[in-house]
């Protein structure tokens, strides 16, 4: 915690140091009072935060400390172009030109990161088996929605709009379907919109850690209601085709190894398994799985995070096949605490599944 702390106090430091070059106070109490006024802000935003820590009150302090971040960028980025501009094409430095730019910069990075997180768009992936499958299976993945105060109907319009213009077969959300609770999601009626959501083989959800808040019974019943099926540790024929096994967050207590929900398993169908997150893709892998669907990274959402990630968990984004499995972990349609991406964007994926008779 005190780590956490010296870091909100570097990070308010590195603002008021950006202010004072951007705002140019001449007089000494006006200078003092710059730096007083950024470190005032700050901390009161982070007191009201760790009032509510890791909740709706610290996403708050969140949104305050990565519009920080973000002058960082646009401090960076305007010196780059200030070199450029006086040692590479040799023109004389003008200290307003050069603020203008930063100001435009800034407000560039957080019209950037506010559009990504709100504008969608709909990926493609084609995976084929070397199991039977009479046709082609469109599956629609959506993970990661975090329905709640930063993210609620227009944006689950958006999504239904969006999963009918594909006209999938299946759709599946890959958990994280609220954020912490069903408080935002009761409040503004998201049950009406929500239910829209539908499929010929039905919609079918596993929950994430979000949803494993102490709130799930809550958030599953919820979920239910809006005629979406909670498949963890279950599993489902679709059309007799493909075994769809859902499994639950590795923050249930009871979660089951993933070998344990195989009983299903035939030979010559094949096996789509969802969950939230992809951590146990090393066990996974070797199993006899087609398809492992999954999300939770947010595949970084802002950078540097994106890139930092990697280090860390064995797929953070995209595509990949390991002996014989093809995982695929989406960055996510929603944004979770804070309403920015950098470097992600919000996405469904449309995964065709074909077989041996009609590959």
């Amino acid at each position: 915690m005190w780590l956490f702390i010296i870091l909100t106090q570097l990070l308010a430091m590195m603002s008021s140091g950006i202010l004072y070059w951007f705002i140019k106070p001449k007089q000494r109490l006006a200078k003092i009072g710059l730096v007083l006024s950024v470190f005032v802000i700050n901390n009161a935003f982070l007191i009201y935060g760790l009032s509510e820590f890791w909740h709706e009150r610290f996403h708050v302090y969140l949104v305050v400390s990565i519009l920080q971040g973000f002058m960082f960028y646009a401090g960076l980025i305007t010196a780059v172009i200030t070199l450029v501009y006086v040692y590479i094409l040799k023109k004389k430095y003008h200290p307003k030109l050069m603020r203008a730019v930063a100001a435009v910069v800034y407000a560039s990075l957080v019209g950037l990161a506010v559009f990504n997180a709100y504008s969608p768009v709909v990926h493609h992936l084609k995976v084929t088996t070397d199991k039977p499958l009479n046709k082609p299976m469109q599956i629609a993945l959506v993970s990661d929605t975090h329905l709640g105060r930063w993210f609620g109907n227009r944006q689950i319009d958006k999504m239904v709009k969006l999963i009918d213009a594909q006209s999938p077969d299946v759709v599946v959300i890959a958990g994280d379907v609220m954020n912490d609770s069903t408080d935002a999601y009761d409040n503004t009626n998201m049950h009406e919109h929500l239910s829209k959501l539908r499929a010929p083989l039905g919609v079918y959800a596993t929950l994430g850690n979000h949803d494993y808040s102490g709130n799930q019974v809550a958030i599953s019943k919820a979920v239910e209601r809006a005629g979406i099926q909670v498949i963890d540790n279950k599993s489902v024929w679709l059309d007799d085709s493909v075994l769809l096994i859902g499994r639950s967050d590795e923050t249930d207590p009871a979660r089951p190894a993933a070998t344990e929900l195989l009983s299903e398993v035939r030979a010559d169908k094949p096996v789509m398994f969802l969950e939230h997150s992809p951590a146990d893709l090393a066990k996974i892998k070797g199993l006899p799985i087609d398809l492992h669907l999954s999300g939770h990274t947010h595949g970084g959402q802002i950078f540097p995070l994106t890139t930092l990630l990697k280090w860390f968990t064995p797929l953070v984004y995209g595509a990949k096949q390991l002996e014989g499995t093809q995982f695929l972990v989406t960055s996510g349609y929603g944004i979770g605490a804070v309403p920015f991406r950098l470097g992600t964007r919000s996405e469904i994926w449309l995964i065709t599944l074909t077989g041996q008779a009609d590959s």
